[in-house]
């Protein structure tokens, strides 16, 4: 099968014939419908992880596709279409046996440090990873397994601070974003304020849902404390993760607020006494959990957000990945490896 490679000493990722995967023992062969194409991508091919990052690895963990074959024991039935859960836990640790097995120290990432999905077919080590998409078009649903999974994951952490007529503040409005924008409204009555430097994410942010939509500019944080109000924002959700987003996160965030940060651009501010507004929480997100990604897809059933899909063959990855970087898109660029 063919499969874009990350390989030692190189920066771009290499098309190469390698042999197809045989399942062994409750493992599942996919046959890879589309696999997105994330900012974590660009991070892990420009080498921000390298001491996580396993190479030689096929690159690529936000998949979907149909179940293609099974080894033994296997519990999904061959013909299904399915989402995959991005982090593959042991299932035996403390994480795992309570539900949360994107934090397992043992744990594999398809597209980093086990094979991923920029490939024609995937092995996945278990079938409890795979989530059967129902009515849902595979392709469809191709960034359910990561960028709605995150942005879930994102937004059901700051519910509890989500009552009404309180304030939530996305930072970044590309793919994760606008998903955050979509289930901050539909399990919230909060008001949702969109942020980003691209008027065209903007546009996008107000098709998604939110309320009001602020340019990333040296004005931000006071057009933000306007439409907030003296208590400033209840819930930050970052997706970005610069030093200047985190710096606009803690200046917003009110007094017993919360800011989640998902992004991965690699920044940080200081945390003291007097850094943030009075109580306020600082936490991170990783993912999600296989229970998110079944109430993700659940949700998907009757309210699917669309989301602008930019689609490239498996032999213009690396264009994809320029695409992306230089912010030459809005919504989601999708490989897809059976396109020629």
């Amino acid at each position: 099968m063919r499969a874009a490679r990350l390989l030692p000493d190189i920066d771009d990722l290499v098309i190469a014939d390698v042999p197809t995967p045989v399942p062994q023992r409750g493992q599942v062969l996919v046959e890879v419908v589309g696999a997105g194409v994330c900012r974590s991508d660009l991070h892990i091919v420009d080498g921000a992880f390298a001491e996580s990052v396993r190479r030689p690895v096929t690159a690529g963990h936000e998949i979907s596709g149909v179940v293609a074959a099974t080894g033994p024991a296997a519990r999904i039935d061959i013909g299904t279409p399915v989402a995959v859960m991005v982090g593959w836990g042991c299932g035996t640790c403390h994480w795992c046996r309570h539900g949360h097995e994107q934090l397992c120290p043992a744990g594999r990432e398809a597209g980093s440090t086990a094979d991923g999905g920029f490939a024609e077919y995937v092995l996945v080590p278990d079938a409890r990873f795979l989530i059967p998409l129902g009515t849902i078009p595979a392709l469809d649903a191709t960034p359910l397994g990561c960028a709605a999974l995150s942005a879930y994951a994102g937004v059901r952490r700051v519910l509890p601070w989500l009552e009404a007529g309180s304030s939530v503040v996305i930072i970044g409005a590309g793919g994760l974003g606008q998903f955050a924008i979509h289930y901050a409204r539909r399990l919230s009555d909060a008001r949702v304020i969109a942020v980003d430097r691209r008027p065209t994410a903007l546009d996008r942010a107000r098709i998604a849902g939110a309320h009001q939509v602020v340019l990333d500019d040296p004005d931000a944080a006071h057009a933000i404390g306007e439409l907030c109000g003296p208590l400033g924002a209840r819930a930050v959700i970052d997706f970005v993760g610069s030093n200047e987003s985190l710096r606009l996160s803690a200046a917003i965030a009110g007094p017993r607020g919360i800011i989640a940060l998902l992004g991965l651009a690699g920044g940080s501010i200081p945390i003291g006494f007097t850094t943030l507004a009075p109580e306020a929480t600082f936490t991170t997100v990783v993912a999600g959990t296989i229970s998110d990604l079944t109430e993700v897809v659940r949700l998907g059933q009757t309210d699917l957000l669309d989301i602008p899909r930019y689609a490239y063959p498996l032999d213009r990855v690396n264009d994809a990945l320029a695409d992306l970087r230089a912010g030459r898109i809005d919504g989601r660029a999708v490989i897809c490896p059976r396109e020629q």
